[in-house]
């Protein structure tokens, strides 16, 4: 995971750049904001970085669950990147609308925009592919925060043809509307930590009772209870078995259940299982 986000790193710098040397050059509003945004990615790439070297310690005495966390945490910090960016684009945007100043728009200009919109669109597709295969919530919100980037590029393309047609107020609508495509990006990613940060649920409690009920001998089950994120959840619950069993054949079959949980949800880290013997044997 870490080679993909150093790949990832590199291009996005390198489109940053050029978008923002190109952006100062011109007087480009709209090239400007997208080259501060294409620099957020950049900055969140690093931040995945600490965040993935930080959860892959294992646990401790203080952290008996591991530091997965810090996982989220750093994709949680993409969403400061985020927000950065919008209030430098809308700030940007704002005093070029009150004091409009048509930029200079010429072919290379195109060819830069185009050239870098070409780059962030394999690099949606690589990085999420890889966070899809490798289920990694933090190389999909940082693809995901890249796609926003593939869009913001688009409407950087239609307000210099804008401008070029002879329409300078494109120029600074453009990069409000960047604003408001990285704001909503923002909240995405936002969204999706603060649902692992909160231990919302993360398998489906009635798939798990139906494959726990597929166990000869288990009477039932209840207070099912998970959490965690896409790659790395804990679940417990507590399962009824006969109130005669021996506790050697109970605390195996326990063991059943959980190799089926975990067979069938290969991302649960561990579970732990509460035997007890049904209401009306107690």
């Amino acid at each position: 995971m870490s080679s993909v986000l150093l790949r990832v790193l590199f291009l996005n710098l390198g489109v940053a750049a050029a978008k923002l040397v190109l952006g100062y050059a011109t007087g480009a509003v709209s090239v400007v904001s997208d080259g501060f945004h294409s620099l957020t990615d950049g900055g969140s790439n690093v931040m995945a970085m600490v965040g993935l070297r930080a959860a892959r310690m294992p646990p401790d005495v203080d952290h008996p669950y591991g530091h997965r966390k810090y996982e989220t945490l750093a994709a949680a910090g993409i969403f400061i990147f985020l927000l950065l960016a919008v209030l430098e684009i809308g700030r940007a945007a704002l005093r070029s609308l009150a004091h409009p100043d048509r930029p200079i728009v010429a072919p290379l200009s195109f060819a830069v925009m185009i050239a870098t919109l070409l780059i962030n669109l394999w690099v949606v597709r690589y990085e999420a592919g890889e966070g899809r295969r490798l289920k990694s919530e933090l190389l999909l919100a940082d693809a995901m925060h890249t796609r926003s980037d593939v869009f913001a590029t688009i409407g950087v393309l239609v307000s210099l043809t804008g401008v070029r047609l002879g329409f300078p107020l494109l120029d600074p609508i453009g990069g409000a509307v960047i604003a408001v495509l990285i704001a909503y990006t923002g909240y995405q990613i936002a969204r999706e930590t603060s649902r692992i940060l909160s231990d919302r649920v993360a398998i489906d409690e009635h798939e798990i009772h139906h494959l726990v009920m597929s166990v000869d001998g288990v009477l039932g089950c209840h207070q099912i209870r998970s959490r965690g994120s896409a790659d790395h959840a804990f679940i417990d619950l507590h399962v009824w078995l006969p109130a005669a069993m021996p506790l050697n054949r109970a605390h195996a079959l326990s063991h059943v259940v959980k190799d089926r949980l975990i067979e069938k949800y290969p991302q649960i880290a561990d579970a732990v299982i509460h035997i007890e013997p049904p209401p009306d044997e107690r």
